[in-house]
């Protein structure tokens, strides 16, 4: 009978590992975020699985270093804003990437030439455009490993390569960029804030995204969710003065969608 009972136990923690594993990491990765603190009871509790499988996914984020175990639970990595890697910026914040991706590719028009920098949700508006005769200057190395449609031509800035974030930065980049003129720039950012302007985490890449966004006739927009609001990362890229749109989810605060207003930028919310 004992025997049995492991043998359930056992079977019924199998189901949970698989049971949307990914989707459940980011959820606490999310709760996490929002806490700063967290036991492992209280995550549980919440997520629904036991607590033999939240200490496994604690141990996954940690691993990717988005948080940092304690004894009977988890706190917020000190790496926060420090550059994740694309793979961890990929997992989070899933919907409202896809949702404000497919909102900045409708803005897209036929026979544009565009920049669109580095990061997940860059990607993603990748796949969402449907004008016609679009050329895509980018620095993202994952879009040259794309299946790229007939309606795109993108052009891939080259440079120097970070393995972490996967794009080109540095001389040979910012140059490329500088000999374009594009009538929009799509820009995903890790920190905006009225105040303290767009920033990131690392100083090469704000330097081809600011190159960009001086080499843009028409619109510079903004593609950021919620959590990068009132962020603030390590280098400064630029003053919203800049900024024509942005462009995030439902996750902002009335108090940042004024304030953003109020500095002439539109805000669309998805």
């Amino acid at each position: 009978m004992m025997e049995m009972d492991k043998e359930n136990k056992m079977s019924m923690d199998d189901q949970e590992k698989k049971k949307m594993s990914p989707m459940r990491r980011e959820s606490i990765y999310q709760i996490i975020q929002d806490q700063k603190m967290v036991k492992v009871s209280d995550l549980s509790e919440e997520t629904g699985v036991t607590k033999m499988t939240v200490r496994r996914d604690l141990e996954f984020l940690e691993k990717k270093g988005l948080i940092e175990r304690i004894h009977g639970g988890a706190i917020l990595s000190n790496r926060g804003l420090l550059e994740p890697l694309f793979s961890q910026k990929s997992m989070l914040h899933r919907q409202e990437k896809d949702a404000i991706a497919k909102k900045a590719a409708s803005l897209v028009q036929d026979y544009e030439t565009i920049f669109i920098n580095s990061g997940s949700t860059s990607l993603r508006l990748f796949h969402e455009i449907t004008a016609k005769h679009v050329k895509i200057v980018t620095n993202n190395a994952y879009f040259p490993m794309e299946d790229i449609p007939d309606n795109l031509e993108v052009l891939s800035t080259g440079g120097n390569f970070s393995n972490e974030s996967f794009t080109y930065y540095g001389d040979l980049a910012n140059y490329a960029v500088s000999q374009v003129w594009a009538t929009k720039a799509f820009i995903g950012v890790d920190g905006i804030d009225v105040l303290h302007g767009l920033t990131s985490p690392v100083q090469a890449e704000g330097q081809i995204n600011r190159s960009m966004i001086e080499h843009t006739k028409n619109q510079v927009i903004i593609i950021a969710d919620s959590s990068k609001i009132g962020r603030v990362s390590n280098f400064f890229l630029s003053s919203i003065s800049v900024v024509n749109m942005l462009i995030t989810d439902k996750g902002i605060s009335e108090k940042d969608l004024n304030e953003f207003t109020k500095q002439g930028i539109e805000v669309v919310v998805v």
